[in-house]
């Protein structure tokens, strides 16, 4: 097992590297992680949208409308002007704008009386918000009901209309959150951490894993294993068992790092949820592993390898959704994710975390995504095996003629 050690002594002895692609950016990815908001999801907690009421009628019934909003939304104080007005909305200062034309209220009472359409309310909303949608719905739900009142009673005021419809629309039910099964959500927080975790395992794992292959395959290096009595099967499999160890490594302290740290949120959570989740993570790291076998074959330059490194980290992360949700990015970008493994871990967090029940049905989608990132891992491993063959027969190819140039 001389080939192993000496494989796994070239990993600690480089140890800028673990502590900047391995401890430090995992600590970041914790801060990240922390940034978002965990809300609760077990509690409800009404939304009250900002909104702009100009009354230019001043009746009972748009003063009792304006009462009734107020206790749904909150008020923007805004001048009765074009100007002021076209400004409120530019600035998103108010998502829905009520404007209460004069004599307003006395025809909407007569409107009703008759059997008529009643006149419509000018409305400003932003289709932005689906909260402007809401409080436009609750003034048409108040309207009705006001409605009502005045065409069943001509003797009923403005004032009477107005209170009636509120002691309708104030009663508001109880509500109870359910979940299709006894697990609670994931926490955000920890999610977020996992998904920047494909982040910190490509580029700790190609580097590190990667300087090991770099280090055996420099010409004087490889010339004196030749000699040696070591078989080149075993000294294979010796360097595969390194480059295994140090993706156990990170995928251990990565997973221990966010249990930790997130670890006060998983009440309630399914252990088999948080099981999957790790075990994705394990999987990407088998890729990220291919990666490094793939650009181990192909330089012994410790450069290249942080350059390589970083630069497949920085593009698969952005195609899976990392950086920037793929909502946001054009169709064509979108489209070229799905050649990107960390679309398909994505993927598979996403769906884990939707999970209500454990049936053969539910997780097949799940491990549909992992299959596929195994199948990213082994069609990378195929053609650093055909590189590094082309390596072993050709200088030409890039072997002991590239690895000379190199400095130990």
């Amino acid at each position: 097992m001389q080939v192993f050690r000496a494989a796994l002594k070239t990993f600690f002895r480089h140890k800028v590297y673990i502590v900047v692609y391995m401890v430090a950016l995992s600590f970041m990815a914790v801060f990240i992680g922390m940034s978002i908001a965990n809300t609760p999801q077990d509690e409800f907690e009404t939304e009250r949208p900002p909104i702009a009421i100009i009354d230019r009628d001043k009746s009972s019934l748009s003063l009792g409308i304006s009462t009734f909003l107020e206790e749904h939304a909150d008020l923007v104080e805004t001048e009765d002007s074009r100007q002021a007005l076209q400004d409120t909305v530019a600035q998103n200062r108010a998502v829905y704008t009520l404007i209460v034309p004069q004599g307003f209220g006395k025809d909407f009472v007569a409107s009703a009386g008759e059997g008529k359409t009643p006149p419509a309310l000018e409305t400003l909303t932003s289709y932005e918000s689906s909260s402007a949608h809401m409080i436009d719905a609750l003034v048409n739900k108040y309207l009705d009901t006001a409605s009502l009142y005045a065409a069943s009673n001509a003797a009923y005021s403005q004032a009477d209309i107005a209170s009636f419809a509120h002691s309708d629309m104030v009663h508001e039910t109880n509500l109870q959150m359910l979940w299709f099964s006894s697990s609670s959500p994931l926490p955000e927080q920890w999610l977020a951490y996992m998904m920047f975790a494909s982040y910190i395992v490509i580029l700790s794992i190609v580097v590190n894993a990667g300087l090991i292959l770099a280090a055996f395959n420099r010409s004087e290096i490889r010339r004196r294993n030749l000699s040696s009595s070591v078989s080149t099967l075993s000294r294979n499999l010796q360097l595969a068992a390194a480059c295994v160890v140090v993706t156990l490594i990170t995928w251990v302290w990565v997973s221990i790092l966010g249990l930790v740290v997130f670890g006060q949120a998983f009440g309630g959570v399914d252990v088999r949820a948080i099981g999957l989740i790790l075990f994705s993570l394990f999987i990407f790291c088998i890729v990220a592993l291919s990666i490094s076998f793939f650009l181990g074959q192909l330089t012994a330059s410790e450069f290249l390898l942080n350059a390589a490194g970083n630069i497949t980290g920085l593009v698969f992360s952005f195609l899976g959704g990392i950086w920037i949700p793929l909502e946001l990015v054009g169709g064509t970008i979108a489209k070229l994710a799905r050649f990107a493994p960390t679309f398909y871990y994505g993927e598979a967090l996403e769906k884990t975390n939707s999970l209500r029940d454990y049936s053969g049905t539910s997780l097949a989608p799940i491990f549909a995504d992992l299959g596929i990132m195994l199948l990213f891992a082994a069609a990378l491993f195929a053609v650093a095996l055909a590189v590094g063959r082309l390596r072993m027969q050709s200088a030409d190819a890039g072997g002991n003629a590239a690895a000379a140039r190199i400095k130990s």
